[in-house]
């Protein structure tokens, strides 16, 4: 039209993210910035009521404004879909000086794990009947669930479940907030270019931890005083580091809850993957005539009995991968 000034890259980048605000906070806040094509469609169709050619039309245009990009599956057909620069400037507000250029993994399994949670995730939604962004938004906080949340999230996380997790030894607790503070500012301290500073207290076993080894919680029951997790293993992850890590985040749960059980959920990339483990778990333990495995290491630790754990068949390779295993490992 005659005499309308023309739109500039950044007002026409500002009105896109308007206009598919939801599907961006989508693969922000459970993609990290990154999700699989068919997996936001599936996502867009429960959540935003959009269908597949809808959200190939958003992303289409999003990709032109610079505001996605994408580069190729590990099926070498599906599209991974990753937010650019501008989409992190929309969300938090902030210029592009005060935004760092988002850096790429070297590797697909960052990727590869952000498409497994996105798969369960997906179970999650059917199961508890989730037809909402609100509704999921609401519900995993609801059981405590730290699935979808980032590092610095978590001190938050502990000060929302203070109530339950400060009620029976508070010390530990004011401790491991302390020590999850104590993260934050040197997160953030090396995030501006300086040397962390010296006088950091001695690591303590925290929630952190076990975020760094890839274990969420799941739900965290008052109620029924269990703490159920979630970790998805990879061909090489064996089973006697297993077992380590669910000890490990037994006495995290016993070290603020201690009447509390504690079980280990760890999904497999499929059947055979899933054969595996299970046949590691139940093999007769070394030095022993009919001991399993799992139950050795549990009584070695005096837990047997207070907690478990579990191996499930994602499917994933099949679902998400084209049968393309050879590069989930």
């Amino acid at each position: 039209m005659k005499g309308v000034k023309p739109l500039t890259k950044n007002e026409e980048k500002e009105m896109l993210c308007q206009k598919f605000q939801a599907l961006l906070a989508l693969i922000l806040q459970y993609g990290g910035g990154a999700m699989l094509l068919p997996q936001l469609r599936a996502l867009c169709a429960v959540l935003l009521d959009m269908n597949g050619q809808t959200v190939n039309r958003a992303v289409r245009a999003l990709k032109a404004a610079e505001i996605l990009t994408r580069q190729t599956w590990v099926d070498n057909n599906s599209d991974l879909i990753l937010a650019r620069k501008y989409a992190y400037r929309f969300f938090e507000g902030k210029t592009s000086q005060e935004i760092a250029t988002t850096r790429r993994p070297h590797t697909m399994a960052p990727y590869l794990l952000g498409a497994r949670k996105i798969d369960w995730l997906l179970s999650f939604i059917e199961k508890n009947g989730i037809t909402s962004a609100a509704d999921l938004e609401y519900h995993p906080s609801a059981i405590g669930c730290t699935m979808f949340l980032r590092l610095p999230d978590l001190l938050g996380y502990y000060q929302e479940q203070a109530p339950i997790l400060s009620y029976v030894r508070p010390d530990n607790y004011c401790q491991q907030e302390r020590q999850l503070e104590l993260s934050d500012i040197q997160r953030r301290t090396m995030a501006q270019g300086n040397a962390p500073a010296e006088e950091y207290a001695p690591p303590i076993t925290t929630l952190e931890q076990l975020h760094r080894r890839g274990i969420y919680i799941y739900f965290l029951s008052e109620k029924k005083k269990q703490v159920g997790f979630v970790l998805f293993a990879g061909r090489e992850t064996k089973a006697r580091r297993l077992m380590d890590w669910l000890i490990d985040a037994h006495f995290w749960v016993t070290s603020l809850l201690p009447e509390y059980e504690t079980g280990l959920w760890v999904y497999a990339l499929d059947w055979d993957h899933k054969a595996a483990l299970m046949n590691a778990f139940t093999a007769i333990a070394p030095g022993t005539s009919k001991t399993r495995y799992y139950q050795y290491r549990l009584e070695g630790a005096k837990i047997y009995g207070r907690a478990s754990i579990g191996v499930v068949d994602s499917d994933f390779i099949t679902k998400w991968c084209g049968n393309v295993s050879a590069l989930t490992n």
